[in-house]
């Protein structure tokens, strides 16, 4: 069981990820730029590297938790704390600056298109 977890967390196809979701986040703010308003520009770069952001701390606490080097304990707390930075974040984004909503959700939606994206094409290589 816990080979077939770690053989699942492959280290290069997660640095992939990283940087297709920041390339898409980097194009996606050019275009709703150019398209667009600086509000909107600034929604997209916000929820692009927020959440990709995210993805790397989860991928912690999974590499934590599947290689064994820290309690169950650690990983709950470490999510926890990791949602509670989430919320903080993006609470204080909206409270405190003039981002648009629209294009902080275009920025999720682009970072989750990439990583369901990577797990599809890797899915189709049979390493599923």
């Amino acid at each position: 069981m816990t080979q077939k977890a770690i053989s699942l967390i492959n280290i290069a196809s997660v640095g992939k990820v990283e940087i297709y979701s920041l390339i898409v986040t980097a194009i996606l703010v050019v275009i709703n730029y150019l398209l667009g308003s600086r509000q909107l520009a600034l929604g997209v770069a916000a929820g692009g590297v927020l959440f990709t952001a995210n993805f790397v701390a989860i991928r912690f606490v999974v590499n934590a938790l599947v290689s064994n080097s820290s309690s169950v304990r650690f990983g709950i707390f470490a999510f926890i704390i990791k949602m509670a930075v989430l919320i903080g974040v993006v609470a204080t984004i909206f409270i405190f600056t003039e981002i648009n909503i629209y294009g902080f959700f275009i920025g999720v939606t682009g970072v989750v298109i990439v990583i369901i994206g990577e797990n599809l094409r890797r899915s189709t290589n049979g390493s599923l």
